[in-house]
């Protein structure tokens, strides 16, 4: 075989990969999930629901800690509406959704009068199983520590970002 139709043969070659290779493509559903993918999107789904409740995450393990950040908020069917603040200063309220792996939210500026976007990654913590045999994963938010006592302050900015967005 002379080097013209080596050279020959090896475009042809590469034709038939290339055909081959878009015929492969077409084949393979746009969208289509491997099986990991899927039980990745499964597993993201679970975990990002939190059951209907009111809800207390400090950046402090402690509550009313100067300086630190906290979010108070009522989760009703996968709907958001809460306060973002620091001890001894203004809140803001907002209200959002539970999304894959985050709350989204819309926070209002006290002082502004406008809307930004905002959001807080959610992160399982360890999985429990529950009566059912079923794996639940239950969840936190990135960042933050769930705290249990609801203080009063705490019901009362709550409150009023209630009545703000209903």
């Amino acid at each position: 075989m002379n080097i013209a139709s080596l050279s020959q043969w090896l475009q042809s070659a590469q034709m038939l990969i290339a055909v081959l290779l878009m015929l492969v493509l077409a084949t393979v559903p746009i969208g289509s999930l491997s099986a990991q993918e899927e039980k990745e999107r499964k597993e993201s789904n679970r975990m990002s629901t939190l059951p209907n409740g009111t809800y207390l995450y400090g950046q402090s393990r402690q509550p009313d800690q100067i300086g630190q950040e906290y979010i108070v908020f009522e989760v009703k069917d996968g709907k958001l509406v809460g306060a973002l603040y620091m001890p001894h200063s203004e809140f803001s309220c907002f209200q959002g959704t539970i999304q894959a792996n985050e709350l989204a939210m819309t926070v209002d500026h006290p002082y502004e009068n406008t809307q930004y976007p905002y959001a807080i990654a959610l992160e399982a913590v360890s999985p429990l199983a529950s009566r059912n045999e079923q794996a639940q994963a239950p969840v936190t938010l990135k960042g933050y520590h769930p705290l249990e006592e609801i203080s009063p302050n705490d019901e009362r900015m709550l409150a009023t970002c209630q009545n703000e967005f209903h």
